[in-house]
């Protein structure tokens, strides 16, 4: 699954598209000026490629006057001989043996460029504009070269000219069609592909000049667009600082000024690139070192290109080195025990591997290091639970096993109930995931694409698809002056259970919803939610069940047969008839609903459950329980007050359930002792 999907809505354009009317055409870092050059053919375009302040510069000209564009490209290589070889700088921090970057090298330049099934020939002339899939992602990959970092790996890795010559081609194909203001290809300066394409050209073009067999043209092509593509990412008016894009467009610009400083501007590109790097990640992250753009996908995706972009030497700035650690300490919370992420947000299918993060060459933080090899490495952290309050996420697990084979045994429950922006932002607000008996037990809906006018995609970020409670029939507000940062208000452990409670007072409609969730690992979670309106409303409160989990509704209650002599018992733990029950798998109409994204613009059909009620204020109390029985309720003891909750139930013969005094300070939660069956 793509890691860096483009932003929601229509692509964003550089707003400095107006520059041609204004500025004849140039886009600079601060301004107007000489224009942008495209090929360093005449004296004039290397004057203004080239920094005066380059030793360098006056021989490049000379040779020019004398000899022309061979004789300065000569002149350039040899000065760019003298410097120090520039790296690749990755993307992510796994690496892979020569073999198998040969092979995979091998296999886009013969078979074209692959993304999720889908072939596309790299024969130059390339169609750059071209949208033979129809799909907005597929053309913003394409015009970020992404298939280029496979052929210059295989380079960096073989020492082989073919790769490099393969991607001089293909690079100095795409300079030469996409001038910056061309309106033909929407996708060629979209701002996230700019920056992609910056790292790349910053090797690309010291590679191409280390290279006998590179032609003056091609040499020229490249330089000339490295100059481009730096003087686009330094003008302030074209840097995106709302998303991660940001990101990639600081690292672009930083990775050009540190590289190539004989380009004119390189070394102010270099300080700004340096600045920008530090604020967006520090923007985009809590002081947690939790990435906020509300998916635990994209935090993985930030924590690998950080740890890329440091372990290759672009940036040892300490601040980003430190954030750098918290980010992967919190990444260790966000692994469950099958070694996927919660498909929390817009978080795709993902087994974390321990070689995506470049172990075991590379070093990463204990805690991380331990769950994402499964306890083979690195140390546990001390503690079963983790809450971040500032960034909205509370995690829970049942242990860190020391041994592979009860890995995946452990217990996992993981609520997001966070606001930080629109980016990323799914209506799901106070849902949650549960992971146990070996198995996914609820899950999200996932990420199935950013198609906007698809229904699917529709269904997908709406808040009936999350375990969460929808209210009129209505998404959850997504606008921005509704944000509220995190919800998490409580949270605590008692005889191995643990609480966490999370209140939203919301605008539209005008009410106050609360959550309190109660999980006693390897036996139950108790959902807890309240309404306190100012008029009267709808309210259904939905859980999905994994895809592979067969349930059975019966009045209003239902379970699902987990084939290990248990099942999960679904039970209202308030007196019928509060609530009214719908069971719903691979519904269309008169919505859709029951479906899991299990891939890349795929929706399966999957179980989903709703207990419905209506008035002013209204109380969910549904418990989910591992058991053989179905559980029985004692409805004399159920007590949900502004000052306590407290349930009770039989299962199995056996006693449970607890008391949560919520006017202690902090709130303070009592686990009822376990009942010993009955024995004839």
């Amino acid at each position: 699954m793509p890691a860096f999907p483009v932003n929601r809505g229509r692509p964003r354009f550089p707003r400095a598209r107006l520059a041609p009317a204004l500025c004849v055409g140039a886009i600079l870092a601060v301004g107007c000026g000489p224009p942008a050059p495209v090929s360093l053919g005449s004296r004039r375009s290397i004057e203004n490629v080239f920094s005066q302040d380059w030793p360098a510069r006056k021989s490049v000209l000379d040779a020019y006057d004398r000899g022309g564009l061979q004789a300065a490209v000569e002149s350039y290589q040899l000065a760019r001989r003298q410097e120090p070889a520039v790296p690749l700088y990755p993307l992510s921090p796994e690496r892979l043996s020569p073999a198998s970057l040969r092979s995979r090298a091998d296999e886009i330049i013969s078979d074209g460029f692959e993304w999720y099934g889908r072939r596309f020939p790299l024969k130059t002339p390339v169609a750059w504009a071209s949208d033979p899939y129809h799909d907005r992602l597929w053309r913003f990959y394409l015009n970020g070269w992404e298939p280029l970092n496979g052929i210059l790996a295989a380079h960096a890795a073989t020492g082989d000219s073919a790769y490099l010559q393969f991607a001089i081609g293909i690079a100095c194909d795409w300079i030469r069609q996409n001038p910056v203001g061309a309106r033909r290809n929407p996708f060629a300066w979209y701002d996230m592909a700019v920056g992609k394409r910056a790292l790349l050209l910053a090797h690309l073009v010291d590679a191409a000049a280390r290279d006998p067999s590179t032609r003056p043209e091609a040499m020229s092509t490249l330089v000339a667009g490295a100059s481009v593509h730096g003087r686009q990412l330094a003008d302030p008016r074209n840097f995106n600082d709302l998303t991660n894009h940001g990101i990639y467009q600081a690292a672009g610009l930083l990775a050009l000024g540190r590289s190539l400083p004989e380009l004119r501007g390189a070394e102010q590109w270099g300080k700004t690139g340096a600045e920008r790097l530090r604020l967006m990640f520090e923007k985009s992250f809590s002081s947690e070192g939790v990435h906020l753009e509300h998916s635990p996908g994209y935090h993985l995706a930030m924590v690998r290109l950080l740890e890329a972009l440091t372990g290759a030497g672009l940036t040892d700035d300490p601040p980003l080195l430190a954030l750098r650690d918290r980010a992967e300490r919190a990444l260790a919370w966000m692994i469950a025990p099958d070694g996927t992420l919660p498909l929390i947000g817009d978080t795709g299918p993902n087994v974390v591997r321990p070689a995506s993060l470049g172990l075991p060459d590379a070093t990463v933080a204990p805690e991380l290091a331990y769950a994402v090899t499964q306890g083979t490495a690195g140390t546990p952290p001390k503690q079963l639970f983790r809450v971040f309050p500032e960034s909205g996420y509370a995690v829970f697990r049942s242990g860190w096993p020391a041994s592979e084979e009860r890995w995946r045994q452990a217990s996992y429950l993981m609520l997001t109930g966070a606001f930080h922006s629109r980016t990323h932002k799914q209506a799901d607000d106070l849902s949650f995931v549960w992971y146990d008996a070996g198995r996914w037990l609820l899950v999200d809906a996932g990420r199935y694409g950013y198609y906007y006018g698809d229904p699917k995609f529709v269904y997908v970020e709406s808040t009936r698809a999350h375990n969460t409670v929808e209210v009129d029939r209505q998404d959850s507000s997504r606008r921005s002056p509704e944000t509220f940062g995190s919800a998490l208000t409580d949270w605590g452990e008692q005889s191995g259970a643990f609480f966490v409670s999370a209140s939203i007072r919301r605008r539209w409609p005008a009410l106050r919803q609360s959550r309190t969730l109660v999980f006693n690992p390897g036996k139950w979670v108790v959902v807890v939610d309240e309404f306190d309106g100012l008029a009267s409303h709808s309210y259904q409160q939905w859980l999905h069940f994994a895809r592979d989990l067969a349930l059975r509704a019966d009045a209003n209650v239902a379970s699902v047969n987990l084939g290990d002599g248990r099942s999960l018992h679904i039970v209202p733990l308030i007196a019928p008839p509060a609530t009214t029950v719908e069971a719903v798998r691979g519904q269309t109409e008169p919505v859709m609903q029951g479906w899991y994204s299990s891939g890349h613009r795929t929706l399966d059909p999957n179980w989903a459950l709703g207990y419905r009620a209506e008035g002013r204020t209204a109380v969910f109390a549904t418990l989910l329980c591992l058991s053989t029985s179905m559980p029985e309720v004692d409805f004399s003891r159920t007590t949900v007050t502004s000052g306590q909750i407290s349930l009770r139930w039989r299962a199995d013969d056996g006693s449970e359930g607890f008391t949560l005094r919520r006017s202690a300070q902090p709130a303070r939660l009592e686990v009822v002792p376990s009942t010993p069956a009955r024995t004839p």
